[in-house]
């Protein structure tokens, strides 16, 4: 047995890095999701691949110890972050202690993959939530080096890609691990095609989804903005909010619960009770789940720069729906994937989902026809 018999793939690539005769090649489906393909005539049936896989071998989860409600204190830095700012503030320490982090970034000309950090400035390219799966291949050798070489290193990813390198390196004393709260991912490709076709000539070195907890997409060639996308007329964005084009494992996540895999848990603590919080406070929150003593003590390490409010974990469920459930496959999701081939991006989110791009397009309609009567 082999990769090519596991089901509900994810996507992580930790089996191509993980092969010692290089035979696992990546492909992708309808959808542009990328899956491994073994070369049959190479493979020497050493089940390796099998055993770093998080579909074929999960992890040991962790139930939360503790779920806090957390910010960073300086504003500034806060607010180039998604939510309440911790997770660069936990790789920012990382960091200037020696350590290196492992997170998304866009990489020019148009990829998402998880890059090296070393240096502050690297860190500029992973701050903000990215609505893409990330590209992940080849960087386990990478991690592998810095344990070998006795450094500390962070991992910041989806729950699949936490469960992979948990797999792949068990529990080393110098590996943290954070798992993001997580609906789903769509493909490179689907983001890429939502784009107009003159995206790339606009040669784009940055890329956002968001500014703070407001969707917005738009692109920087340095400090010029070269693209701007508001949450009405993203397309891509409606699909994401609606699971239309997720990977096939997503709508059956193994890891939507509120056991975890990483030694925290980060997201945007939707839901929490801001009576408790105080109102200048109210900007951008971040959940975290301690699940572990490693946990605990990476927290403890930003503990100066800041603050953070405990909060029941029924709080954190009610909020954060994929802390209990995966997103359900639907009509509209296999529509979608019959309609794409044939009808392109465009047409296949209208197609899919009528009534949202119809009620935003009255909303919009609205909006003008009141500012023209002012």
């Amino acid at each position: 047995m082999n990769i090519s018999t596991v089901r509900h793939c994810v996507g992580c690539m930790a089996c191509a890095d993980r092969c010692p005769k290089s035979c696992i090649h990546i492909c992708e489906d309808v959808l542009g999701h990328r899956y491994p393909t073994v070369n049959a005539a190479l493979c020497i049936d050493c089940g390796v691949c099998l055993k770093v896989c998080p579909a074929e071998n999960p992890p040991l989860l962790h139930e939360a110890q503790k779920v806090v409600a957390a910010w960073r204190t300086d504003e500034k830095l806060r607010t180039l972050s998604s939510s309440g700012g911790i997770a660069s503030a936990l790789a920012e320490e990382m960091i200037v202690h020696g350590g290196t982090v492992y997170g998304c970034a866009f990489v020019p000309p148009f990829s998402f993959r998880h890059i090296r950090s070393t240096t502050k400035e690297d860190l500029n390219a992973l701050r903000g939530s990215k609505y893409v799966q990330s590209d992940t291949n080849g960087i386990y050798h990478q991690i592998h080096d810095d344990l070998k070489n006795g450094r500390e290193v962070l991992f910041i990813g989806t729950p699949c890609q936490a469960a992979a390198v948990r797999n792949y390196f068990h529990e080393h004393e110098n590996l943290f691990v954070i798992d993001l709260v997580c609906h789903g991912v769509p493909s490179q490709r689907l983001l890429r095609e939502s784009l107009p076709k003159n995206f790339m000539s606009l040669r784009a070195d940055h890329v956002f989804f968001r500014a703070s907890t407001k969707y917005h997409f738009w692109a920087q060639r340095g400090i010029s903005t070269v693209f701007s996308r508001p949450l009405s007329r993203d397309l891509y964005m409606k699909g994401f909010f609606t699971a239309l084009y997720f990977r096939e494992s997503c709508y059956s996540c193994q890891f939507a619960r509120t056991a975890r895999v990483g030694d925290l848990t980060l997201g945007d603590f939707w839901g929490v009770d801001l009576s408790e919080i105080p109102a200048e406070e109210s900007n951008g929150i971040s959940l975290c789940m301690i699940n572990t003593e490693a946990g605990a003590e990476l927290l403890h390490r930003i503990s100066k720069n800041i603050k953070q409010f405990e909060r029941p974990i029924a709080e954190a469920v009610a909020g954060n729906r994929p802390l209990t459930h995966s997103m359900s496959i639907t009509f509209r999701s296999r529509l979608f994937r019959w309609l794409y081939p044939k009808l392109g991006f465009h047409w296949s989110v209208v197609c899919s989902i009528p009534e949202v791009i119809l009620k935003n397009w009255l909303l919009g309609f609205m909006k003008r026809n009141n500012t023209q009567n002012i």
